[in-house]
């Protein structure tokens, strides 16, 4: 899916690499391409380079074209996405992006004149939420789940797996992914191209709000699983799942437990005690290191040391 929106140039020096290890692409505009492969690097002509000179220079032109590509030629269609400065491929992957703001009123309406992409690439890594398993169930079934990490540090990826999981191994019987920016899943059609579980329902497209309410009203889901709590309406989300009486596993943006504590959007959600497990993670030995996991009262019951 890559090679369908990056310039030939890009595609022939990825031909290089082996794309299992590549979790990252930067572009800017006149500037040297970086990529994350397991490592931070340069993006040559052939493939790893070692120093800026060596780099491919992005041009304006062909940060136009990818958005325009990865917009299946209609910016339009994709302008809600677009607005909010990421375009979503059907492979999962996310291209962020950064450019002139045109809004009304305060209001933004769409963003032109890309300066910047950062093509962000899922990976299925299978078994990646194993360890944390037993920590994270009981003879009740799931607990509700908040998994921590910095960005780029595997929260999606671990979400991903531990659906699969729960779902897999009749944990829940009915799974319930809301997948609003199509990352955890990557439906192309009525088709996951993302494994997340034999017995796993799929809203994908839509807004966390509309996902749940929906979902629980029609698939009466044991356990909800949603990615990236940022706003004060996510919030809200997760406490109309808490309302009505089903188990939430979510993530969110945060240096490790004691960031989250400090976040004035997470304050009063933490004084409810309705998380019961929070999952630290890190990219300190690679994306989705378990670090630790505590439990309500945070009493650390898992450190990876």
């Amino acid at each position: 899916m890559l090679k369908n929106v990056l310039p030939a140039r890009y595609c022939h020096s990825l031909d290089f690499l082996n794309l299992d290890k590549l979790y990252e692409i930067r572009l800017r505009v006149n500037s040297p391409t970086t990529i994350n492969y397991g490592g931070r690097f340069f993006l040559g002509e052939n493939g790893l380079a070692e120093t800026e000179q060596e780099a491919i220079i992005s041009n304006e032109r062909e940060l136009n074209d990818i958005v325009f590509k990865a917009c299946e030629c209609s910016v339009y269609a994709h302008n809600e996405e677009l607005k909010q400065g990421f375009i979503t491929l059907n492979n999962g992957a996310r291209i962020g992006i950064c450019g002139e703001i045109v809004s009304d009123n305060n209001v933004v309406k769409t963003i032109k004149n890309f300066t910047s992409l950062n093509i962000r690439i899922p990976h299925i890594v299978k078994n990646c939420s194993l360890n944390a398993l037993p920590f994270l169930h009981n003879e009740n079934g799931v607990f509700n789940i908040l998994i921590i990490s910095p960005p780029a540090s595997g929260k999606t990826t671990f979400l991903r797996d531990f659906a699969s999981q729960i779902s897999d191994k009749f944990i829940a019987r009915n799974v319930l992914v809301v997948d609003e920016r199509n990352e955890i899943t990557a439906c192309n059609g009525a088709k996951p191209t993302l494994y997340v579980g034999k017995f796993t329902d799929i809203f994908s497209g839509c807004t966390k709000q509309f996902g749940i309410t929906n979902g629980i009203r029609t698939m009466s889901p044991e356990v909800v699983l949603l990615d990236e709590i940022a706003e004060k309406c996510d919030i809200e989300a997760l406490l109309n799942v808490v309302g009505a009486g089903v188990k939430f596993v979510a993530s969110t943006h945060s240096k490790d437990l004691e960031d989250l504590k400090n976040k004035p959007l997470f304050k009063e959600f933490l004084k409810l005690k309705v998380i019961e497990r929070f999952v630290v993670l890190s990219n300190r030995k690679g994306a989705g290191t378990l670090e630790y996991i505590f439990a309500q009262d945070f009493t650390c019951l898992y450190c990876g040391g």
